[in-house]
């Protein structure tokens, strides 16, 4: 409502204003003014009380708009709380603690080979006419591996056979001669020199003759050089050639690793050359972490490695199976002879309390935490090795070890498991 009109013209008349739309509001507003006031200032006291009575109505309804606003509930009203619920177990990753863990000693990766690996080639030359395996394949020992163009070698026996056939003619000849000049000599007719003569050429025929028999051998083994085959069971890890290929005597085809022993090759640096000598070994492989094998050191290079200056070692694997497959990676540890086992968890799973370290250890049945002093031995760059404090077979919690409490329930967690 403009408050401009009363405030410039109070005095306007009695009549009914026209910002009034309420004329029965207006009639109690004006039914309230004594009886012969008809004064300006009597006037103006009605106005003034309709502008507090009309200002009280209009507070009013904002006020009812903003409880309408609200949800229509009454200021009062107190708000329901929401129902209370248990709190969840929350998932933790753990890792099990595992007896005899290498707490001393150190860690080379390196890659399984076989222990004979062997590179095979053709003892003659010629063109390659098939191949028969390919790379990663297992093969049997006599399986044929490649073929050559025979042509030529078949040609060579040819001849080794008749240059056989002539040479042993030969023989009968000069056997016969030399029969004839024996008989004659007997007789008194012949002379001794006839007679050294053919036996002479006797002995001749008979060298001649074994020559070809020689070579006639030769000639068959040669031929039969022309198929490559495997000498034993194993794997073919390399194919140098192919079909169509030209290849010389003695150039590289393929890579056969037979099977049997398995090894690990690792590269050594030169401070721990001579401590490999005599520490314990035992290899465990990426795809199968928690699986250790016993390992022993067959050979250690005397050389260096002249562009990384390490010595290659290869640790021969006692307990080999199907399951260790040729490239496997490979992680060979190395602990001193003297070195008492510990146990190695990942340096996250450390929580400083006081003066003291300590894990949190996961009950497997409950769930429950409990912080567990411990003793350290060393600390490695990624890892801490323990001396004591927990048992083989716990569940220590190695991530987010700084959020736990004790009275908590967990969900343990291993990687690798789903």
């Amino acid at each position: 409502m403009p408050l401009t009109n009363f405030a410039h013209n109070p005095c306007k008349g009695a009549g009914v204003p026209g910002y009034f739309t309420d004329i029965k509001l207006y009639m109690q507003l004006v039914a309230v003014r004594p009886a012969g006031a008809d004064s300006c200032g009597v006037r103006m006291s009605n106005r003034i009380r309709f502008l507090a009575v009309a200002g009280t109505l209009a507070l009013a309804g904002v006020g009812a708009g903003v409880a309408h606003t609200a949800g229509g509930k009454s200021p009062t009203e107190a708000p329901v709380p929401p129902p209370v619920t248990a709190p969840e177990s929350r998932v933790v990753r753990v890792t099990e603690v595992r007896a005899g863990a290498d707490g001393g000693g150190q860690t080379y990766t390196g890659v399984v080979r076989a222990r004979y690996e062997t590179d095979l080639a053709f003892r003659v030359g010629a063109k390659i006419v098939s191949r028969h395996v390919e790379v990663g394949q297992r093969v049997a020992a006599g399986a044929v591996l490649f073929r050559l163009d025979p042509t030529d070698y078949r040609l060579t026996l040819k001849a080794a056979e008749a240059d056989l056939a002539a040479a042993e003619a030969e023989v009968v000849q000069a056997t016969a001669e030399y029969d004839r000049l024996q008989r004659t000599y007997n007789t008194g007719a012949g002379s001794s020199s006839d007679l050294d003569k053919g036996r002479s050429a006797l002995y001749g025929a008979g060298g001649r003759r074994d020559r070809a028999k020689e070579l006639l051998t030769l000639a068959r083994n040669r031929l039969a050089y022309c198929e490559l085959t495997a000498d034993s069971d194993g794997v073919i890890t390399a194919l140098p050639a192919e079909a169509g290929q030209v290849v010389a005597e003695g150039q590289v085809v393929a890579r056969f690793a037979r099977d049997g022993e398995r090894e690990a090759v690792v590269s050594l640096p030169e401070n721990r050359v001579h401590a490999a000598r005599t520490a314990r070994a035992t290899i465990t492989l990426w795809a199968a972490p928690g699986q250790p094998y016993p390992a022993t050191l067959r050979e250690l290079s005397p050389i260096a490695d002249p562009v990384t200056r390490t010595y290659q070692a290869r640790f021969t694997i006692d307990r080999t199976g199907p399951q260790i497959a040729l490239g496997m990676t490979a992680t060979v540890h190395l602990t001193p002879g003297d070195a008492a086992p510990g146990y190695v968890l990942p340096l996250s799973s450390l929580l400083r309390t006081g003066d003291r370290p300590a894990v949190w250890v996961v009950d497997r049945a409950t769930g429950a935490l409990a912080l567990t002093p411990v003793e350290v031995r060393e600390y490695r760059h990624e890892t801490v090795v323990l001396s004591g404090g927990v048992k083989p077979g716990q569940l220590v919690v190695t991530a987010g070890v700084q959020k736990l409490d004790v009275g908590l329930t967990v969900r343990p967690w291993e990687a690798g498991n789903p």
